[in-house]
């Protein structure tokens, strides 16, 4: 199932909350994305319903970002909040804090790995990850040729994650059983 941003972060501020660990700006855009890469490679779909971007620091989604922009470097006290309003009338709406549908194990059993491979690493090392030869946004980024918020290509993302799946195959397995 494809998601707001904003639900797929409020689960790993929910995990980092349970799990006893602070959860900066930083390192949440690169939990998303992560997440977002690996959808792509194992399920085929993406987990997100928004564009990745380049930025400086590496992958970016713009909504994340505005959403906890306030918490610079430090780690993050609320969740993201969206405004639901009443299609009948217009003047009536509602703060609600977007989630996972609790029924989708699906999406929660990726998060929850993503957050067991991925949450014991910092900020600057999930974003140095992003940044390698290679990966989608050094690829669009470009050494800073690229304005800053250029698209990453979905199929990209996808390409990049289903190699890093091909090379994490057990060599008996890739090599046929022969």
């Amino acid at each position: 199932m494809v998601y707001g941003s904003k639900a797929i972060a409020n689960y790993f501020i929910d995990r980092a909350a349970r799990a006893g660990q602070d959860l900066t700006p930083m390192k949440l855009q690169k939990l998303i994305y992560f997440a977002h890469g690996w959808s792509l490679a194992i399920y085929g779909r993406p987990l997100i319903d928004e564009q990745i971007e380049a930025w400086k620091f590496g992958p970016v989604i713009s909504s994340i970002y505005h959403e906890f922009k306030r918490f610079g470097s430090q780690p993050i006290k609320d969740p993201a909040t969206e405004i639901e309003l009443n299609e009948e009338n217009i003047v009536d709406f509602r703060i609600v804090v977007p989630k996972i549908r609790p029924d989708d194990t699906e999406t929660t059993a990726l998060l929850d790995k993503i957050w067991d491979v991925y949450g014991g690493y910092s900020a600057v090392q999930l974003s140095n990850a992003t940044h390698l030869p290679g990966t989608p946004w050094e690829k669009v980024w470009d050494a800073g040729k690229a304005p800053k918020g250029t698209d990453i290509d979905q199929g990209l993302i996808k390409a990049f994650f289903v190699h890093l799946a091909e090379q994490s195959q057990p060599a008996t397995q890739a090599a046929g059983s022969g």
